[in-house]
């Protein structure tokens, strides 16, 4: 027996988003892929897309839809440790203009060349990690180029830095010049040299900029 104060649920109702969203159970993401990718990665495990894909509880055309191959979520991997490396790298330095793209570039080449999982990714398949880390059809290589854009865009604009070069050209040679020496174990066989490459980096943003050309007679 009802009264006039209760509600009368009508069961024909439409199904609310909320009602749907607490009935259904959450499902994973292209987020997921990447976070559980990171874990296993760290723990030193090969990524196996049928074993990510299982375990996210996907199908593997589904994981792949995602994010691309196993190389493009392996670079997604190495860049979002990278990410993170440079974002602490810029808040830690210090000084204006060549001084602190010389203190970011220190900091987080430091940083990158002793990051054991990192090494231990190299050792395991050099070939591999070559790819994916030098690349430009990679994200690693593209995004470190565009930070390091950014950083000397920051310092030309705030009348910090006159670099010799044009931004692009410079902040492409900055990267270039940090992988030929930190990744050298790969690259040439020999022994990475991190000092070297902060060294080659400073000499490249205190270069005096070239005198103006003298106009053709004529």
């Amino acid at each position: 027996m009802s009264t006039d104060c209760e509600i009368v649920y009508n069961r024909d109702m439409t199904e609310t988003r909320l009602e749907r969203a607490l009935r259904a159970a959450p499902r994973p993401t292209p987020v997921d892929a990447l976070a559980l990718a990171r874990l296993r990665w760290l723990a030193g495990e090969r990524l196996d897309m049928g074993a990510l894909a299982k375990e996210l509880g996907i199908s593997r055309a589904t994981l792949y839809s995602w994010v691309g191959s196993r190389e493009r979520l392996i670079g997604e991997v190495l860049w979002s440790f990278a990410e993170q490396g440079m974002a602490q790298a810029r808040a830690e330095a210090s000084g204006t203009g060549a001084d602190y793209i010389v203190d970011v570039f220190d900091r987080f080449t430091h940083a990158n060349a002793s990051f054991a999982p990192l090494r231990r990714f190299i050792e395991q398949d050099a070939e591999l990690a070559l790819r994916v880390l030098t690349s430009k059809q990679g994200p690693v290589q593209e995004r470190m180029i565009a930070v390091a854009h950014e950083l000397l865009a920051e310092q030309v604009d705030a009348g910090a830095l006159e670099p010799a070069l044009d931004v692009e050209t410079l902040a492409y040679l900055l990267v270039r010049v940090a992988e030929s020496f930190i990744y050298s174990d790969i690259i040439t066989g020999t022994e990475p040299d991190v000092e070297k490459a902060i060294d080659v980096v400073r000499v490249l943003l205190h270069s005096p900029p070239p005198p103006p050309r003298r106009p053709v007679d004529g």
